[in-house]
């Protein structure tokens, strides 16, 4: 080979090593938020140092005030596609968030597993039967939050109660969507000629971005108000967790032809709901006082909103500033003040442990192989199909010669099926017993305790019920389901419940608007202590339980329904 011929081989390889290859992370990650008023589009690039980002697009861009309907996942992808074009931006890596309102979000304590596919399993399982749709319906995924050190969970070996309850516990944030919303997301990315690689929860992201525009939080309570033209997230972190999370319908969607009085109305009721919001919070399990507020967006109304909360609350309010550990394109301050969503999005990305949440790519549990295990597992099977086979030869010629013998082999087959069903009966009427036992042994006093609720829960106006359960153990548990017409009575029946002595946990409430004009459904979990303050005996012999309401046929018991059923018999 001449020296030419090797000076062309050494260049051509030399451009083949610099070529990105296919396999590699993408380097341009795109963010895409939108709503009823903004495109919101962000772009970084990763640089060549490992965890080096530079934020290279922050663009925003009102959609059309008539023919849009946001509704319509393919007429929004369209507009975007067309959108990106105009812009000339290539996307690269694609990633989206679906809104608070559209997701289930709870926060779980469980024991700590490093093998993240039991840690799925044990997710799911809690979660499923709070869902308020079908888990076969469901898209869920977590993220862990925080931890037990190793002296924590020494502390509750020792069952020290200074730890706390859940020293030794795995603080887990789970959110669920629907599949529909998770196909809503991919219909609008494949109509605007892009592949989604990944969704998001946009409070999360919002804290992303927090993380990024303020410096350490010093294990502060911090509340961050994302404020949009139709709906606000109020979101609570503690220690960098997101411990409270609720998104707010408001209508800020106010013109330049707008009366001033009008304005102010509309500015009064929104700082009135997220301060009310801040006080649900204080009901949680998780509360710690509030001590630094921040308001985000881009509406123009920020400032009047957080003179006003600033009036109502002892907590300092501040307006969100800027990302200071990511520099911004030059001009671009106002419009990441907009894009909140979409800059935590595209941050989070391409962090090292990528999106905490993504719907796309769920955590689920994982089957993990052994070859070794399976060799010594196909070595026992092999050797009880042997067994088997001479049992089977030795007891076939012990049953031929046993019937040759005395022709019993009948009796002795009816002998064995009554000792079996004999063994199965005894064994049921022990579970049995052993469960009544321990319902009875825990003396919790349900039906008193039943009655008591009845006395105490809303009339149906306001409230009905759709679910309710009771687990017995180490501590009794109450579990029901209701639906509402106002969130209001939510927040004044859990604190009316944690005044009686009920321990509460937080109640995670979800938009869901029935044909009756019942706007939220609600779970409440109720935890009974080992001593209960009030006297459930003497209380139902002192009160009596709430009158129906005059347009209940059961007000006036079985005679009255016989009559309606009657009435309109066919």
């Amino acid at each position: 080979m001449t020296d030419t011929a090797i000076t062309r081989s050494r260049n051509w390889l030399k451009t083949l090593a610099n070529r990105r290859s296919p396999f590699r992370r993408r380097q341009d990650v795109t963010a895409i938020d939108v709503d009823q008023r903004m495109l919101r589009v962000v772009q970084v690039v990763t640089g060549k140092i490992p965890g080096s980002i530079r934020i290279k697009r922050v663009e925003v861009i009102p959609v059309p005030e008539n023919d849009f309907d946001l509704e319509n996942p393919n007429k929004v992808g369209e507009w975007i596609g067309a959108q990106l074009k105009a812009m000339h931006l290539a996307p690269g890596t694609v990633v989206m968030a679906a809104r608070r309102g559209e997701a289930v979000l709870k926060e779980l304590l469980l024991p700590p597993l490093k093998d993240e596919g039991e840690m799925a399993s044990m997710v799911n399982m809690r979660v499923a039967r709070e869902l308020p749709f079908p888990e076969s319906d469901a898209v869920i995924d977590f993220t862990v939050t925080k931890v037990p050190t190793k002296k924590q969970l020494q502390a509750a070996k020792k069952e020290n109660p200074a730890t706390g309850p859940s020293a030794d516990k795995a603080h887990v944030v789970v959110a669920a969507v629907r599949k529909d919303t998770v196909n809503r997301y991919r219909t609008i990315a494949k109509s605007a000629g892009l592949t989604l690689t990944g969704l998001g929860l946009r409070p999360l992201a919002s804290f992303r971005t927090l993380k990024s525009s303020i410096e350490k939080t010093n294990n502060e309570a911090i509340a961050l108000v994302s404020v949009r033209r139709h709906e606000v997230d109020v979101d609570v972190l503690i220690e960098d967790r997101l411990v409270f999370s609720l998104e707010l319908s408001v209508n800020l969607n106010l013109n330049d032809n707008c009366a001033e009085t009008d304005k102010q109305e509309s500015i009064q009721q929104a700082a009135k709901e997220i301060i009310r919001c801040l006080h649900s919070h204080e009901g949680s399990m998780a509360f710690k006082p509030i001590e630094r507020l921040y308001i985000a967006g881009g509406t123009g109304l920020e400032d009047d909103l957080r003179d006003i909360i600033q009036n109502k609350i002892e907590p300092e309010c501040n307006i969100m500033p800027p990302p200071t550990a990511i520099p911004l394109p030059r001009g671009k301050e106002t419009n990441a003040a907009r894009a909140l969503t979409s800059l935590g999005l595209a941050i989070g990305f391409v962090d090292d442990g990528g999106l905490a949440l993504n719907f796309l790519d769920p955590k689920r549990p994982i089957i993990r192989r052994n070859q070794g295990r399976t060799k010594w597992l196909l070595s026992i099977v092999a050797l009880q199909a042997l067994f088997v086979f001479m049992f089977g030869v030795r007891s076939k010629m012990a049953s031929e010669f046993e019937n040759k013998l005395t022709g019993a082999n009948g009796l002795t087959f009816t002998h064995s099926n009554l000792a079996k069903r004999e063994k199965d009966l005894w064994r049921w009427t022990r579970r049995k017993a052993d469960s009544i036992r321990d319902w009875h042994g825990t003396n919790r006093r349900w039906l008193e305790h039943m009655a008591f609720l009845s006395s105490v829960i809303p009339q149906c106006d306001q409230i009905y019920l759709l679910k309710l359960n009771m687990r017995s153990g180490k501590t009794g548990l109450i579990t029901f389901q209701v639906q509402v017409k106002d969130s209001q009575v939510l927040h004044s029946l859990e604190k009316k419940l944690r005044g009686l002595g009920y321990l509460v946990n937080p109640v995670s409430f979800t938009p869901a608007n029935d044909k009756f004009g019942y706007k939220f459904r609600a779970t409440f979990e109720l935890t009974l202590p080992n001593r209960f303050p009030v006297n459930l005996l003497h209380h139902q012999k002192t009160n009596s339980l709430p009158e129906r309401l005059q347009d209940d046929v059961y007000s006036d018991g079985i005679s009255s329904i016989s009559e309606q059923k009657g009435r309109y018999h066919v």
